[in-house]
């Protein structure tokens, strides 16, 4: 059996046609789903960058006890596992997936893009002028280049190789499948293509209005996470961007998922897809992601897993799922053995209809500041951690989370709040393979 890992940032599950009705078009993304087993229920542990891959490729809960920081050298990586059993491993990333946060540990062959979305200028040259994008005041200095040095790879790009990401990648990603086809491997593909800056070329953009907004102003990159600088119509200008970005990440990675059909790989193959966190548009008067707050918008993920005559196509799974449980589930999947150091769980039970226990709760936050829980009856508890009043929400009715349950039912935010802070309990240390979490939270 071969493993393929498709993590795609910053993609929403109610942007996705498979997860519910929306304007977004995904058909290959819904094509997949209808081949695979659909998670409904499914959240980053820590929804930002870094900390969400480190959960992804380690096992690992990094809310409790770790910032956005590299691998830490007693973290087993999967793809070190995996080349220990014998598989071939790669990995193709234009995100923070890189050597900078150890994220390349374990693979024979890793291709980092230095062209990527934020980067600077890849040949050394200054940013072209990006004028024509408007930056309220008050924008971070550090962010102010990430528009321009964008902007400016993506012509570079087109100049030198004729194409950009996530182009890019999947042609270089289907060049290594066909000459490694023989092999047992396990790749990885990271893909910064729906994360802000969000620049679609025309065919995408061109799907989705409006075009501008407020007075005709361009927002490739808005600030946040503070929202209320926006103008009427700059909000829908914002979305129909990320949209654009979306669309175009789905039909290249599609490109890709028809390339394992060609080469006759999808049967042996394990295909997950996965984002990292999700994306608040104006929801709760946020905009963009910082590991909070814990809305829904942010900390739901999107997940499937295809795995012909294992896992039945068109499936969906509603028990509460973390990106901690990746790892043992390729582990597990491949017959491989579960490091006690990693803290999730195998999904494999639930995903080939054996059935499993459900999760009573799940825990998600992040560090040092905001943290919550997830119940399997769908109540949501966020500890705001004095920064305003604690907040209580029921899902099933309330899937926006407009109604706060906090000053109604004191005594389940009680109850909650003190099931979260159990669960912190054991990091009062920092966890090492010496202080092994207790695999019971699960």
């Amino acid at each position: 059996m071969n493993v393929l890992v498709i993590c795609l940032d910053t993609l929403r599950p109610d942007k996705v046609g498979a997860y519910g009705p929306t304007v977004v078009k995904t058909p290959s993304l819904d094509r997949f789903a209808a081949q695979s087993c659909l998670f409904s229920r499914a959240y980053a542990e820590y929804p930002n960058t870094v900390p969400s891959r480190t959960a992804m490729v380690a096992g690992v809960h990094t809310f409790t006890n770790r910032p956005w920081e590299a691998l830490h050298t007693d973290d087993l990586h999967i793809a070190e596992l995996f080349a220990d059993a014998g598989y071939l491993t790669a990995a193709f990333s234009d995100t923070p997936f890189n050597s900078g946060a150890c994220m390349d540990r374990g693979f024979a062959h890793f291709r980092h893009y230095p062209m990527g979305k934020c980067l600077p200028p890849f040949d050394g040259s200054e940013a072209v002028d990006a004028s024509e994008a408007f930056c309220p005041p008050g924008f971070p200095e550090k962010e102010y280049l990430f528009y321009p040095n964008t902007k400016t790879n993506r012509i570079l790009s087109m100049e030198k190789y004729g194409r950009y990401l996530p182009q890019m990648m999947v042609e270089e990603a289907c060049q290594w499948l066909e000459q490694n086809r023989d092999r047992r491997f396990f790749l990885w593909l990271d893909s910064f293509a729906p994360h802000e800056t969000w620049d679609a070329p025309e065919q995408f953009a061109s799907m989705y209005e409006p075009r501008r907004g407020w007075e005709g102003r361009y927002i490739p990159m808005p600030m946040g996470p503070d929202a209320s600088w926006l103008m009427p119509g700059d909000l829908d200008h914002i979305r129909a961007q990320y949209h654009a970005c979306i669309t175009e990440a789905d039909y290249w990675f599609g490109m890709l998922l028809e390339r394992l059909d060609e080469l006759a790989l999808t049967e042996n193959t394990l295909v997950a897809i996965i984002s990292d966190h999700g994306m608040p548009l104006g929801e709760h008067g946020t905009l963009r992601k910082f590991g909070y707050p814990l809305y829904e918008e942010l900390s739901r993920i999107v997940w499937m897993i295809r795995l012909p005559d294992r896992i039945t196509p068109g499936t969906v799974c509603d028990d509460l799922v973390s990106n901690i449980d990746l790892p043992e589930t390729l582990l597990d999947a491949a017959g491989l053995p579960v490091p006690g150091t990693m803290q999730g769980r195998s999904l494999m039970p639930a995903l080939t209809g054996a059935g499993m226990e459900p999760r009573p709760n799940l825990y998600l936050g992040a560090f040092n500041f905001h943290a919550g829980v997830v119940s399997a009856d769908g109540h949501k508890f966020i500890d705001n951690r004095g920064a305003r009043q604690n907040e209580l929400y029921h899902l099933p009715s309330d899937p926006q989370e407009q109604h706060n349950l906090y000053a109604e039912q004191p005594e389940l935010a009680a109850e909650m709040h003190r099931r979260l802070w159990e669960f912190y309990a054991p990091w009062r240390f920092k966890h090492s393979r010496r202080h092994q979490h207790n695999r019971d939270s699960r």
